[in-house]
């Protein structure tokens, strides 16, 4: 179903726009322009699904979404911020699942603004009850648990917190999968000076730096990110943005070998564990083949797209396909030196892993066909 004939049958089931969530600024709307051809990597003949994106619940950020990654040869993919229970941004997100059906699963989010409530954590746990028996698969955390997120009299709310932990535990029992990102690039925790290395996205996202203040130090938080795991054994957490330390494999790899209930994604992140040695990358993503998924991190609103981060200038949808082709030349090939997906999140090429076609497989569909949509590979 081409992006066309599916915005028509939007159209029959919601009247009114979503409402825009994380993560972060936005460029200006583009005109939809799909290119006459779109060379790639031929995937080895694999079905690719997206497991990480943000689409605006509303007609024209749908349509825009369907053109990138339809250009881009995706067909199913996973919306990771549907709004929580009750809101309008939950109920036009099950509108769009009403007509996307098989090709779309999405996760709903947590509403922090009652924290300080008596009964939060009770009316959060019925929250999500709700989603999931409207089918939600999951539950995404944003940032904000551990940076932003501050009770009453002003302290932050620790990622680990133990008034949150029947929240975790339900979610476990429900079958939801804890997607949760904790922290940022570790360069967003050092001063934004042009010394930093992501000097040039910071500019633009002054909000995304969390130097100074009382803000966690990066190393405190992944410190608070694992004893929360360890308190779950029951839950399934998917740890984003590669374990949310994509600059240390060797934490990523400490975490998915110690526990079994873990899984990660790549969305946004290759500019990070892509300066990694290019032997050093492939024998990870061998080693740990059957828990880690492809995301982009795409990010579609009905002002225009985000590709992985800000851009400087308002990307076209000839820009969105061509930031999956250089998934594909990463993933697929051998190349030396190549342009990573985001050239504003770092000034440095990548070598490609040249993945073998099996390993290939698991990340691009098996491993989020068994994790998300709950169904076994044919």
């Amino acid at each position: 179903m081409r992006a066309q004939a599916t915005f028509a049958l939007l159209l029959l089931l919601v009247s009114g726009p979503g409402c825009s969530q994380e993560p972060g600024p936005q460029a200006p709307a583009a005109p939809s322009e799909l290119p006459q051809s779109a060379p790639s990597p031929p995937h080895y003949g694999i079905e690719i699904i997206d497991s990480h994106v943000h689409i605006e619940p509303d007609l024209a950020a749908l349509a825009l979404a369907l053109d990138v990654l339809e250009g881009s040869g995706i067909r199913r993919f996973v919306a990771k911020s549907a709004g929580a229970w009750g809101t309008p941004r939950f109920a036009y997100t099950l509108a769009m699942k009403g007509v996307l059906g098989d090709r779309f699963e999405f996760f709903c989010n947590i509403d922090w603004d009652a924290i300080d409530d008596a009964d939060f954590v009770s009316k959060t746990v019925e929250g999500l009850s709700n989603a999931a028996a409207a089918g939600a698969r999951g539950v995404k955390i944003f940032k904000n648990l551990g940076l932003r997120l501050r009770t009453a009299d002003g302290k932050l709310v620790p990622v680990d917190d133990p008034r949150l932990d029947p929240i975790f535990d339900a979610a476990g029992k429900m079958g939801l999968i804890v997607a949760i990102h904790v922290a940022d690039p570790v360069a967003f925790f050092e001063p934004v000076t042009p010394d930093n290395e992501r000097f040039d996205e910071l500019s633009i996202a002054s909000g995304w730096s969390f130097h100074g203040g009382d803000f966690p130090k990066h190393a405190d938080l992944m410190a608070q990110q694992e004893r929360r795991i360890a308190r779950h054994p029951a839950t399934k957490f998917l740890l984003i943005h590669m374990g949310n330390n994509a600059e240390d494999l060797g934490y990523v790899d400490r975490i998915l070998d110690r526990y079994p209930n873990v899984w990660t994604d790549t969305s946004a992140r290759i500019p990070e564990f892509g300066r990694h040695p290019a032997d050093k990358v492939r024998a990870f993503f061998i080693k740990h083949q059957d828990r880690i998924l492809f995301g982009s991190d795409l990010v579609v609103t009905t002002h225009g797209l985000q590709l992985g981060s800000v851009s400087p200038t308002p990307p076209t949808v000839r820009d969105g396909i061509r930031f999956f082709q250089r998934h594909w030349e990463y993933f697929e090939t051998d190349l030396r030196q190549i342009d990573h997906p985001t050239p504003i999140q770092g000034r440095w090429k990548v070598d490609a892993v040249d993945l073998p076609p099996e390993v290939l497989r698991k990340l691009y569909r098996d491993n989020v066909l068994k994790l998300v949509f709950d169904a076994s590979p044919k």
